[in-house]
């Protein structure tokens, strides 16, 4: 956002002109549910604030965001993104978790401010509330000088706090003290650190839980190895007896023998996953197949909060016209490898559903991170640079929600989104 920023959205004193760097941020802003505003502001203090209050908190009528703790750290450390808790003079919310950055002119690498996100703190506590780790346990934020920082509801003496500060130096572990494990990891660079309490009972009862299952496991596990073993020698000795006949008539050289039994069982394993996957993979994307996409379609069709996108490459023609289809080929690989390397560890699935339209699939995945995904890949397909200077791709999508109708509705719905994007201005993503 902040790097978009600064190359396509200028920031000025005018509100006239600021109009269309507004219109960008509301849209950010509504894909990111947890964000209460997002603030753009210059180093001559100049800003903008999302969404605009009619009537701000009276602490606001003077605010300077150079004053700002999440503005002066993001100025002085260009590395990464920066977070502090900070009060919000706007409304009046006395703790926001602020994500900073700022934001650096692609072209001759000036400052031209800093790009925050204000997020609300409650429901950053709900996240740890409502973790389920495998035992009893308090989770909650601390900085390195032993303060609080986040704790949704749990009481800390002051002593642990002493104690996790003491003995929390590396970047992540764990110790023993008074009864209790303390798990720890540290949230660069501002030193702050997740800390999970748990009983020593907790702890004994879990482990005690988990050796009876593995002990059953392993004794599950003898029984079918002994089973294994006994089917395995019969089968074997069945073998040696058609090889031992084999030899007797002459069909066999006897030195050939296992030579023979692996080449003939390696190769077979081999065409057999080769034409699996040549069956259910593009060769030219790597992606699935049309194919494989009519099979697994109708399985998220049956399930419970899953998605569909439809998303075609805009004006493709007019690059396979004038650069030729080898150059329309790495466009289609490219788009490909950012959408793969967007997914991540997701429950995400792309398809070449033709020609140089792609079907994703979302299993269990709400409709705005789907969004969510689906700009990250658009922009990052706008700003990728090709060889050729003056190429520049997009694409547009339909998004829908699956489960309700049959599957060719729902394909028709996002094929019907995605076709409303095209003829509306193309490079967007419409969702139902």
């Amino acid at each position: 956002m902040a790097r978009v920023s600064a190359d396509q959205h200028k920031f000025s004193q005018g509100k006239a002109q600021d109009l269309s760097l507004r219109n960008w941020l509301i849209e950010r802003l509504r894909i990111m549910p947890d964000a209460v505003s997002i603030i753009h502001a210059d180093d001559a203090g100049n800003f903008i604030r999302l969404p605009y209050l009619a009537k701000p908190h009276t602490n606001a009528q003077s605010w300077d965001p150079r004053k700002e703790s999440w503005f002066t750290i993001a100025i002085e450390d260009t590395e990464v993104a920066h977070y502090s808790i900070n009060a919000d003079p706007f409304t009046g919310k006395q703790q926001v978790l602020t994500i900073s950055l700022p934001v650096i002119d692609g072209t001759d690498g000036s400052n031209e401010g800093v790009l925050a996100l204000n997020l609300d703190v409650e429901k950053t506590e709900e996240i740890l509330v409502n973790s389920a780790p495998p035992m009893t346990s308090k989770t909650f934020l601390m900085n390195r000088e032993g303060k609080i920082i986040i704790n949704p509801g749990h009481e800390i003496a002051p002593e642990t706090l002493k104690a996790i500060t003491e003995r929390a130096r590396e970047h992540h572990g764990d110790f023993y003290q008074n009864r209790h494990y303390y798990f720890y990891r540290a949230l660069e660079p501002r030193g702050w650190f997740v800390i999970q309490e748990v009983a020593e009972n907790e702890m004994n009862e879990l482990v005690l839980h988990e050796s009876i299952k593995v002990a059953y496991g392993m004794g599950f596990a003898l029984v079918v190895l002994l089973f294994c073993w006994w089917a395995t020698g019969a089968a074997l000795n069945t073998i040696y007896m058609r090889i031992a006949s084999s030899i007797r008539d002459g069909v066999i050289k006897p030195g050939a023998v296992e030579e023979l039994l692996f080449e003939e069982i390696h190769s077979s394993q081999q065409r057999h996953e080769k034409i699996i996957h040549d069956a259910l993979t593009d060769s030219l994307t790597g992606l699935a197949n049309r194919r494989a996409f009519d099979t697994e379609v109708k399985r998220h069709n049956n399930q419970e909060n899953c998605h569909l996108a439809m998303i075609d490459l805009d004006n493709f023609k007019s690059i396979n016209d004038r650069w030729g289809h080898p150059v329309g080929d790495i466009v289609l690989k490219t788009t490909a490898e950012l959408g793969m390397r967007l997914c991540g560890l997701e429950k995400i699935t792309l398809y070449r559903y033709g020609g140089e339209e792609i079907a994703v699939l979302f299993d269990d995945i709400s409709l705005e991170k789907a969004q969510s995904y689906l700009e990250k890949w658009r922009i990052s397909l706008n700003t990728r640079s090709f060889r050729e200077p003056d190429l520049k791709v997009s694409f547009s999508a339909g998004l829908c929600k699956m489960g309700d109708t049959s599957v060719d509705e729902v394909i028709a719905r996002a094929d019907a989104l995605l076709y409303k994007a095209k003829k509306s201005g193309k490079n967007k993503i419409l969702s139902a």
